[in-house]
């Protein structure tokens, strides 16, 4: 077995690590195996990256024969049992489980399972279709952010690679070898800002500007909407453009901007005790029997659940759910949901970022809601 250890400069990920843990905590993990299954395959290969005050460096333990993978495993625990957040790509679901059948194979201990993980690729599965990437591919969000990579080799392709230089122990299939783990854990690096989406959608937007803006459809007819400036925490490596529900999102860096359409009309207010109520059809609306009972009965009925309504003339914001009560239809059986945009909240920075929040979360979800339902039809056609 041999131990390689390089240094690799000062590199900044794009997005502060430090905000979550210290540097000096984190160890980037990629490992090399002569196949998929754990029962049946080895690890021949495992890099890591970690940062020293002096920068990043790159330690790879290589087992020159299949049966040093004890020896590997060893060393490796040793030196990981001074980190705490483990950083891969898939792990989860690969690397982690892998190590822990080959060490319970070996009578290792299983320390690994100690650490907290920051699994990358989970990230760039659940936004994917939101960044209209083809696939997960480590090396394809690679491409996205630009890392620079040239090594195209996958972890698959080397395993007859690595059977050949145990027959052979080749100068050149070693280099190979070597270099596309380095590749990966150094791409490791460069993917840490996909992390500044999952912020993105899980946190608070904060909005500094709103204003109206009016204009005319494709139809000619003339529209108003609701413009929401906000800034994000951590800057997006890619810029983000996105719309459902006639709402746009653009962002790029730590600026961004929403478009909400402003509906002025009449809607209505159903209440939910309607067997409380009577319905008045020449006033077109429904009264609380409390109030309404003195009325002569000929002009009052009794109401029903789309008939228990109060009607109101204002400006109203779209929402998907019971955002924000009381809630406005334009009919009992509409889906669309509406509320007040009273001048109270125009003024309400609080109530304007949660519900810009609010929307971008509905954006992203009906965005990668139909990107999968498109991606099915094409499965099925």
């Amino acid at each position: 077995m041999r131990i390689i250890t390089k240094s690799v400069g000062n590199r900044t990920p794009g997005y502060p690590l430090e905000a979550l843990a210290p540097l000096s905590d984190y160890l980037f993990l990629d490992i090399e195996t002569t196949g998929l299954s754990a029962d049946k395959n080895r690890v021949y290969l495992i890099g890591c990256l970690y940062h020293e005050p002096s920068g990043y460096k790159l330690k790879q333990w290589f087992a020159d024969e299949i049966g040093e993978e004890g020896e590997l495993l060893s060393s490796f625990l040793l030196f990981a049992a001074s980190y705490r957040l483990l950083v891969h790509y898939n792990g989860n679901q690969f690397d982690l489980p892998f190590l822990k059948k080959r060490l319970l194979a070996h009578g290792l201990p299983d320390s690994l399972s100690s650490l907290d993980s920051l699994d990358l690729y989970q990230t760039a599965r659940r936004y994917r279709r939101l960044l209209g990437l083809a696939d997960c591919r480590q090396q394809t969000l690679e491409a996205f952010l630009g890392s620079g990579r040239t090594e195209a080799r996958s972890g698959g392709d080397l395993v007859e690679a690595y059977a050949e230089y145990v027959r052979e122990h080749s100068d050149g299939l070693l280099e190979i070898l070597l270099a596309h783990n380095e590749a990966d854990i150094k791409g490791l690096l460069s993917l840490v800002p996909l992390v500044a989406y999952r912020d993105l959608f899980s946190g608070t937007l904060s909005v500094y500007k709103a204003q109206a803006n009016y204009y005319d459809d494709y139809n000619g007819s003339s529209r108003e909407e609701v413009l929401l400036f906000f800034t994000v925490e951590h800057p997006l490596p890619k810029p983000l453009l996105g719309t459902a529900d006639h709402c746009f999102v653009k962002i790029e860096g730590t600026k961004g901007l929403l478009k909400v359409p402003l509906l002025t009309a009449e809607l209505k207010y159903f209440y939910a005790n309607y067997k409380d109520y009577y319905y008045f059809p020449l006033e077109d609306q429904a009264i609380h029997k409390s109030i309404a009972s003195f009325a002569e009965r000929d002009h009052r009925e009794q109401a029903t659940p789309s008939t228990c309504y109060t009607r109101k003339i204002a400006s109203f914001l779209p929402q998907w759910d019971l955002f924000r009560r009381p809630f406005f239809k334009r009919s009992y059986e509409d889906r669309e949901l509406f509320f007040e945009m009273s001048n109270d909240l125009k003024q309400d920075r609080a109530f304007l970022s949660s519900y810009a929040t609010y929307v971008l979360r509905h954006i992203g979800d009906e965005m990668s809601a139909a990107a999968k339902k498109a991606e099915a039809t094409k499965v099925k056609g």
